[in-house]
């Protein structure tokens, strides 16, 4: 645990050194892309927000985060690996990295966020992925998604005192994200 908080300081500082915000593949740092990383004690470290779920809502200096599971990601014989693209088949569970996300709410500590190019937002980066800064996970719930099944929803918010996000949140662009 120490040292998975070590390393996402170590990815803070490197940030602000480099400029405000490194691109993640340029710094080789796909440990961290990887949906929800993090411990259910301490809470999550970081999340991706790639555009895994239908669910996911951004408006840039907040948005809502869907939580992980709920995919058969086996695949099936006519599509063997789905790798991670899945449709919802199943509820989500409070367990692992929505644990660990929920578990945020109550320590209050910081989510350092990575936008994926994936993401079906004016917010996402043309390429790649790209480190956003921290924000603090101010709610959970649970509810029916979009495809039906149960799952998890958590709701972030930028932390204050940061370098600019490196796009302009204005009403028109949050309107068609």
């Amino acid at each position: 645990m120490f040292r998975e908080r070590m390393f996402m300081e170590l990815l803070t500082v490197l940030s602000q050194v480099l400029g405000g915000r490194p691109e993640c593949n340029v710094l080789k740092l796909e440990y961290t892309v990887a949906g929800i990383h993090g411990n259910t004690e301490e809470g999550a470290y970081s999340i991706a927000l790639s555009g895994g779920y239908e669910d996911n809502i951004d408006l840039g200096d907040c948005f809502t985060y869907t939580g992980e599971g709920g995919r058969d990601l086996k695949g099936t014989k006519a599509n063997p690996k789905n790798l991670r693209t899945a449709p919802q088949s199943k509820d989500q569970t409070l367990t692992r990295g929505n644990l660990a996300l929920s578990q945020s709410v109550k320590t209050g500590n910081p989510v350092r966020v990575i936008r994926g190019y994936k993401l079906p937002t004016v917010f996402a980066p043309d390429t790649g992925y790209r480190y956003d800064g921290l924000y603090t996970v101010t709610k959970c719930w649970y509810g029916t998604g979009a495809s039906g099944f149960g799952v998890w929803k958590f709701a972030l918010k930028r932390c204050p005192g940061q370098l600019p996000l490196p796009f302009e949140v204005t009403q028109s662009a949050t309107q068609s994200s």
